[in-house]
């Protein structure tokens, strides 16, 4: 039993006598080489990597600088410059793919052009897609009723925050279809009213004095009623009969208007009205002539020391775009335009009240949950809150080429030149908690023989 070989040999055994090696047959020989270099079949040189190497090799394989356009995809003419993406790395086993599956939708981008398509991309692919954290739409002026309802429900199903409850970045892509009347407007009036400030005055200077001269005569109004009042009023200590001391004067009749020329006169600068007062005679007293002189009161002398000396200096109103230029001219145009009032500032309330909703303090939720346990308000309020998502709103448009030249020159403070597209974009400013941009296309002219068609909707 000593002489047995043993049941399982490591290696093929060594013969003792060189001479018989050639009794053996050829494939034997084969067989012994080929069990002497066979490796794990279970080895993996990536797996074997630790982790944080792991995750680095799965990012550059499997995430892209453009974003992902489905269902449809990229004319395969148009020149790529960035490295392709195989997502054949997920059928390598099991492990490698619950790895790299989530890094897959976390940190790609993806782009939807139709509401519904996030919803079925959700339902037809891995669980995985829940992470999506990156999405861009595009959207069309003419198909926004279609997305209203998708971006603005708060319900779980079939909605922007239940398809995609873990995102961090939106950006919404909203193609207009400007009318030329519009843009011949900006470019024609950019130095008169109508590009003022949201809120401001149009207009120069005149309607300025108007406002003064208006705020003139109603102060003017104010001292006279306040001085007869105070004089008419027995407020000098008068001794009046016992069965009549409880008596109301009657009130002052109103003073009379000044005439529209004098008015106009005065607003305009062409003459000052502050001397042209008309004078009210004080009503007689109700209980008889008194022959001792009135003792006005402090306040009623010094108003009658104001009027007689008259000196009023009008301090100028903190208007924008009255007392300096204003340095958003182009994006303050676009702001008091009426549809961009109805549709990308509602659309912005929108997305800021479903995306960011308010957090609500912790005396609000202890008010609203009075009936809960002390334990569970502890531990609502120590809860972290989920970060905030990050909305961008570009609204694009495309002029054509020459009225791109022109709005670069007549707005150089405002627009930046793209120089690869050629595009005129403005920076970002916030809108309700969105930021918003303007970008203005300068491939074609295409746009004017559609709203000629009856394809464009003019702004207002």
């Amino acid at each position: 039993m000593i002489d047995a070989p043993p049941q399982s040999p490591s290696r093929p055994a060594r013969l003792r006598n060189p001479s018989h090696s050639a009794a053996l047959p050829t494939s034997t020989v084969l067989q012994a080489q080929t069990d002497e270099t066979q490796l794990d079949p279970s080895f993996s040189l990536l797996l074997s990597l630790p982790r944080e190497l792991r995750d680095r090799v799965y990012t550059y394989a499997l995430v892209s600088s453009t974003p992902f356009l489905w269902p449809t995809k990229a004319p395969e003419s148009l020149p790529s410059k960035t490295r392709s993406i195989n997502v054949s790395l997920l059928r390598t086993n099991k492990q490698v793919r619950n790895e790299a599956v989530d890094i897959l939708y976390s940190q790609n981008k993806f782009l939807f052009t139709h509401p519904s398509d996030c919803n079925v991309f959700r339902v037809i692919t891995s669980p995985a897609s829940v992470n999506i954290q990156s999405v861009y739409f595009r959207i069309k002026d003419k198909d926004l009723g279609l997305w209203t309802p998708y971006l603005g429900s708060k319900s779980g199903e079939r909605s922007l925050r239940g398809d995609l409850p873990k995102l961090r970045s939106l950006w919404v892509f909203l193609r207009w279809t400007m009318c030329p009347h519009f843009m011949s407007r900006i470019l024609t009036e950019q130095h008169g009213g109508f590009v003022g400030p949201v809120g401001g005055v149009q207009g120069g200077a005149t309607p300025y004095g108007v406002h003064v001269a208006l705020q003139q005569q109603s102060q003017h109004v104010v001292n006279q009623l306040l001085t007869n009042t105070q004089i008419v009023g027995g407020a000098g200590g008068h001794a009046h009969a016992t069965g009549n001391a409880n008596q109301i004067p009657p009130p002052p009749p109103p003073a009379p208007a000044m005439p529209f020329p004098q008015f106009m006169q005065g607003a305009l600068g062409l003459g000052g009205h502050a001397h042209h007062h008309h004078q009210v005679h004080p009503i007689p007293h109700a209980h008889g002539q008194h022959n001792h002189p009135p003792n006005p009161s402090p306040l009623a002398q010094h108003l009658q020391q104001g009027e007689t000396n008259i000196s009023v200096q009008q301090t100028p109103l903190a208007v924008s775009g009255v007392n300096g230029p204003d340095p958003h001219r182009l994006y303050s145009a676009f702001i008091r335009s009426n549809r961009f009032k109805l549709v990308v500032e509602s659309l912005c309330l929108q997305l800021s009240d479903v995306l960011n909703p308010k957090i609500t303090g912790p005396l609000e939720r202890q008010s609203s949950s009075k009936s809960s346990t002390t334990t569970t308000t502890t531990t609502t309020d120590s809860t972290p809150s989920n970060p905030r998502t990050e909305i961008k709103i570009v609204c694009a448009s495309t002029p054509g080429k020459r009225q791109v030249e022109r709005l670069l020159s007549n707005f150089p403070d405002e627009l930046v030149l793209d120089p690869v597209t050629q595009d005129a974009r403005t920076r970002f400013r916030r809108m309700h908690g969105v930021e918003v941009s303007l970008e203005f296309n300068g491939l074609s002219s295409t746009h004017q023989e559609m709203v000629v068609a009856g394809e464009g909707t003019p702004w207002d």
